[in-house]
């Protein structure tokens, strides 16, 4: 087994039975002394006690506290018949004197956390696992899938035959959601689904079939995302059949590390076409949108905001100066129609020029409302326009992260909206949940009628 399929290893020490939490002052859970100090080492085992039922899947999860060093990793057991319950951590890739928050939970409840730091690991530092029952034959580790930001990884989705089933990834404590339905068409036994770490939050496919006979289709559709999907764990769950509100069958881990890239450096590998990435990007009036423009083979890109409709507008010229057919303008409402400088780029490398006389000059801060957006090949704003889609601007202070809708349910279809970095405050009335979507349909009609 390799490092990082100790982590996150779910350790099943019995047959599995759903106990009922009491209530969060009726019961007790605590760490066990000894489980301390955990190292920046493989196989830190975490044991603790419990007063909830025995046969209780509880979660042991441990996450950062320091932004320089991210890093979230879990692992789930079952309460054993005196109370017990076992994890085991790898730890090995975690900075040492990093300071991390230990929580234990159980069907969404937190029953106890503690706040440590990790030590560093100064000789044999490999914990010996309690022995514990034998797991049930139908039992087995989740997978764990590695794999660097900014790639594709295979998420293996086992299947009786020519069943359907539903995988589902992410979940609130990360932000980020997509549910699809798995069929096997080839009737091997499994499913390859190839999961586009690039593409995540983008119009480009996030979840396709490796083989043709094989199909994957989203039924919950995954958060808008500005920028790249987090480096993070981002657990998995497999359901059989399409109902994702009962405890999952199977449980595993996608594990998504920082690349050498930066955001504007990212090649949507699937929808490399001319024309804009997202067809409505939003943000608020004290906010900076990205527009991630893909230029394909073409020299330059004309890109066009607003319109004398809407008494706002500014042209420029867009270059791709690194040679990945991709520019992620920036568009600071703040400087909009002010000074300041309104367009720039997330790469140094790539260039945005204003059109000079072009940007309107305002008296105050950019209405809010929808601006057009415009995009023509080539180095001039002429005839009819290659592509087309929307900026909304708001009367709220968001960030860029909130690029399109950026609102999803939760992993079991209720409604409680999540977003990779920000979650949409009251407000934002029918023109986020509504409004926008509606804008989306109308882009992509005009843009079918033109093409």
């Amino acid at each position: 087994m390799s490092r990082r399929s100790v982590a996150l290893v779910a350790l099943v020490l019995g047959a599995a039975a759903v106990g009922t939490l009491p209530a969060a002052a009726d019961q007790q859970t605590s760490f066990d002394g000894d489980s301390f100090p955990l190292v920046a080492a493989q196989q830190q085992v975490v044991t603790g006690e419990t007063t909830i039922e025995s046969g209780t899947e509880v979660t042991v999860r441990i996450q950062s506290n320091d932004p320089e060093s991210p890093f979230l990793y879990q692992s789930h057991g079952e309460v054993q018949d005196d109370g017990t319950f076992v994890a085991v951590l790898d730890l090995s890739s975690v900075p040492a004197n990093t300071s991390y928050e230990l929580a234990v939970h159980a069907d969404g409840t937190e029953l106890t956390n503690r706040t440590v730091t990790v030590r560093a690991c100064e000789d044999d530092c490999t914990d010996p696992i309690p022995e514990t029952p034998t797991p049930s034959e139908t039992a087995s580790d989740p997978t764990v899938v590695t794999v660097e930001q900014g790639e594709t990884a295979e998420i293996p989705v086992p299947t009786d035959g020519d069943e359907t089933r539903t995988l589902s990834v992410g979940g609130p404590d990360v932000n980020y959601l997509v549910n699809a339905t798995v069929t096997d068409g080839d009737g091997d036994g499994e499913v390859l689904v190839l999961f586009n770490t690039t593409n995540a939050g983008t119009d480009g496919a996030t979840l396709t079939a490796a083989d043709d006979g094989d199909s994957v289709t989203v039924t919950r559709q995954e958060p808008d995302l500005s920028s790249p999907l987090d480096p993070a764990a981002y657990e998995f769950r497999l359901f059989d059949g399409t109902d994702t509100s009962e405890r999952p069958d199977t449980t595993g881990t996608l594990q998504i590390e920082a690349g050498d890239a930066t955001d504007g450096e990212y090649v949507v590998e699937q929808n490399g076409e001319f024309g804009f990435e997202r067809a409505v990007v939003r943000t608020g009036q004290s906010a900076t949108a990205e527009l991630p423009v893909v230029l394909a083979d073409a020299d330059a890109a004309s890109l066009s905001i607003g319109s004398p409709d809407s008494n706002y507008e500014i042209n420029a010229t867009v270059r791709d100066g690194d040679g990945d057919g991709r520019v992620v303008v920036r568009f600071d409402a703040t400087s909009a129609g002010r000074e300041g400088a309104t367009l720039s780029t997330a790469s140094d490398a790539d260039a945005v020029s204003v059109q000079p006389g072009s940007e309107v000059a305002l008296d105050g801060r950019l209405d809010p409302g929808n601006y057009d957006l415009t995009l023509y090949r080539g180095s001039e704003i002429d005839g009819e326009p290659d592509e087309i889609g929307t900026l909304v601007v708001t009367d709220l202070n968001e960030t860029s992260s909130l690029s399109g809708e950026s609102t999803t349910a939760s992993v079991t279809g209720d409604d409680d909206p999540i977003g990779q970095r920000s979650v949409l405050g009251a407000g934002t009335g029918a023109l986020a949940f509504g409004g926008v979507l509606g804008i989306a349909g109308i882009a992509v009609v005009l843009r079918a009628i033109r093409g």
